[in-house]
């Protein structure tokens, strides 16, 4: 497939080209930049490719040559160029302080081109430094606000199914409508009416309105010429139907009585006509809508259901961006309101574009000004939600070239698009689609979970239950019912969970878990190990505490044997229902009464310090044992080592209930 033969439908410039003038391939600058003022791009590009062949770059040329190919969709090429431009700045600046910046928008097209040729990681990193150039930016914004926003294309993505439409032809072919079980669409097939003109922006025929008629089998008996009356010598594109068939509306180039009308630069404008039919299926002769201005494009038509709203897309001075998407209201007796701009929560600077507005008001629209994955995406909006979420529709409907012109039956959840994706019968192609899975939105799930004990399966109530989510945000704290039990109400869109569940006595545990649509409940069991200590249990040899010291024949706690004594109270407090004594002991020398009174101090001491930090003297108990258990034989009278009287000197910390 030729991508760079591709209609202009795709810049939405509305600009879709009246007969300006064609010129021959010349070499000079003057007769190039005079193509690419005439917005023949095709020349223009040749042109260029030869000034520079000749070694006379510069940043206007590399920018106007990027340019012809881009509003061409042959991103490959305008990548390369626009990325010779940035280049040569830069070399250029190195040389002097006096070169300007580029303007935000070329590295914005560059962003684009990188998409195309799937070079996400380089097209992220361009964004974060035109950010910098421009951080008012919806655009930049946005990428900002959600840098992994493949990972959200991802979970939209394959929930179509879609056909290469049997009646495309080798040419262009977008913009499909249904009228009378008829199949209406945009071609450059050529019409039977100037089928020889070709408009200068890619040298194709110029866009007509053709229709397919479907059979029983829904196969394609043959396509023709739409109606001769609604076709001029330049374009027409997108039309829409009233559900009575009686009303076209549709886009096509400003002409009056046979002859383009063109603004005060000299481009040709895009206008929206009507046109009624009559009892004999005769189309009346159409009619521009009043909202039509010369100086500028009013383009692409959409009905809501209860068609009292018009949708459609301009470029009217106040806008947000380059394309932005417009709603008018329709009058009881045919006449309508004042446009409205639908606001910044959907247009952006870039393209917005080709709306459709479903039967349950669902949006459907193209944008270069939301996240995607290359020239045109097609995103959806609900119009009846309170917040206008933007959502990419995902692969395969989206690529990495230009998608367009979505329509969709949300009872039948059948319909058609267009792209000018490789692998298709022509230029641009239309594709019939199937919706099997409905858009990932606000997914309301539950984690369900019982908290057991390990070692008994008992169920364990008042247990703490608390949710993070993959940001460390806790979405639910709570605490297990009498039957062990928790649910927890969570979003179920591919999300991943942390699960902590404590309880006195027991370790805390820790669990991930995921959540998805296919799986919007999750039944989880989580068992506790209970770590009290059993009864007649030293802590001192638990916790491996070092040897409590005091001073010389006295009850005196030395400074660090606190630090050991701290390590028991924070035990204590981490098991608040633990209760113990406290049992000193010394060796066998001096008289027995010397060493039970001194060792009943010593425990007392022991007792007070522990208690003086927060510990309930009720789980306190101390007493002296002197030198009644001895650990080995060094009783009175016995000649020991030294080390060996040491073992005898100690003090326990024996639970006595847990």
């Amino acid at each position: 497939m030729k991508i760079v033969e591709h209609t202009p439908y795709h810049i939405f410039i509305f600009i879709l080209i009246a007969p300006l003038f064609l010129f021959s391939q010349d070499k000079s600058l003057k007769k190039a930049d005079k193509n690419f003022k005439n917005l023949a791009y095709v020349d223009a590009i040749d042109a260029y490719q030869d000034i520079i062949s000749n070694g006379d770059g510069s940043i206007e040329i590399y920018q106007k040559l990027a340019d012809a190919y881009y509003y061409n969709s042959d991103l490959e090429n305008a990548g390369k160029w626009y990325e010779r431009m940035i280049e040569y700045r830069i070399e250029l600046a190195e040389d002097s302080t006096a070169v300007e910046e580029l303007q935000p928008e070329y590295y914005y097209r560059t962003v684009q081109c990188y998409k195309h040729l799937e070079l996400y990681d380089q097209a992220n990193e361009l964004m974060k430094y035109v950010k910098n150039l421009n951080p008012e930016d919806s655009r930049a914004k946005r990428f900002e606000e959600n840098p992994n926003y493949l990972e959200d294309i991802e979970q939209q993505s394959g929930r179509y199914e879609i056909i290469n439409f049997e009646g495309n032809s080798a040419f262009t072919d977008f913009a499909p409508s249904i009228h009378q079980n008829q199949l209406i669409f945009s071609s450059s097939r050529g019409k039977n009416k100037g089928s020889s003109t070709q408009n200068a922006w890619n040298q194709q025929s110029y866009l007509g309105l053709f229709m397919v008629v479907f059979n029983d089998s829904l196969d394609i008996s043959f396509s023709k010429e739409f109606a001769k009356k609604l076709s001029s010598r330049l374009h027409e594109s997108t039309s829409a139907f009233t559900k009575n068939d009686s009303i076209i509306y549709f886009t096509r180039n400003n002409i009056y009585r046979g002859k383009s009308k063109n603004d005060s630069t000299g481009i040709n404008r895009l206008k929206i006509y009507k046109s009624v039919i009559d009892k004999d299926q005769k189309w009346s002769p159409p009619k521009e809508l009043p909202f039509n201005n010369d100086q500028y494009s009013v383009a692409h038509p959409t009905l809501s259901f209860d068609e009292k709203k018009l949708y459609f897309a301009s470029d009217m001075p106040g806008g947000y961006g380059a394309s932005d998407l417009y709603v008018v209201t329709i009058q009881e007796d045919g006449s309508f309101g004042q446009p409205q701009n639908l606001g910044p929560e959907i247009n952006t600077e870039g393209r917005d574009t080709f709306p459709f507005i479903s039967k349950t008001g669902m949006l459907y629209f193209s944008s270069d000004g939301h996240m995607g994955l290359g020239g045109l995406d097609i995103f959806v909006v609900n119009t009846e939600a309170p917040q206008k979420k933007i959502y990419n529709v995902g692969r395969p409907i989206n690529s990495n070239f230009d998608d367009v012109t979505f329509t969709i039956n949300d009872d039948t959840k059948k319909g058609y698009f267009a792209s000018n994706r490789s692998g298709g019968r022509g230029d641009d192609d239309i594709y019939s689609i199937t919706e099997t899975k409905p858009l990932v939105t606000d997914c309301k799930g539950s984690i369900n979970g019982i908290i057991l004990d390990k070692k008994t399966d008992e169920l364990l109530n008042d247990a703490e239950i608390t949710i993070s989510n993959e940001d460390n945000e806790v979405v639910y704290t709570k605490v297990t019912d009498m039957m062990g039990a928790f649910t927890a109400r969570v979003d179920c869109n591919n999300k991943t969970y942390t699960i902590q569940a404590k309880k006195e006595n027991y370790k805390p545990t820790t669990i991930p878990i995921s959540t998805n649509r296919d799986s919007t409940k999750v039944h989880k069991e989580l068992f506790l190990e209970n770590d009290v200590p059993d009864t007649g249990i030293d802590l001192a040899k638990l916790l491996n505490l070092k040897p409590i010291y005091f001073a010389s024949n006295k009850a005196l706690l030395l400074g660090k044997t606190a630090i050991e004594l701290d390590k028991i109270i924070a035990y204590m407090k981490e098991y608040p229902t633990l209760k113990i004594e406290i049992g000193s002991h010394t060796d066998s020398k001096g008289s027995d009464a010397y060493n039970l009174k001194l060792s009943s101090k010593r425990a007392t001491a022991t007792a007070n310090y522990i208690i003086s930090k927060g510990i309930d003297p009720d789980r306190v108990k101390s007493r002296g044992y002197g030198e009644t258990l001895l650990q080995n034989k060094c009783s009175n009278g016995v000649r020991c080592t030294k080390e060996q009287h040491q073992q005898n000197r100690r003090s326990e910390f024996i639970v006595t209930e847990n």
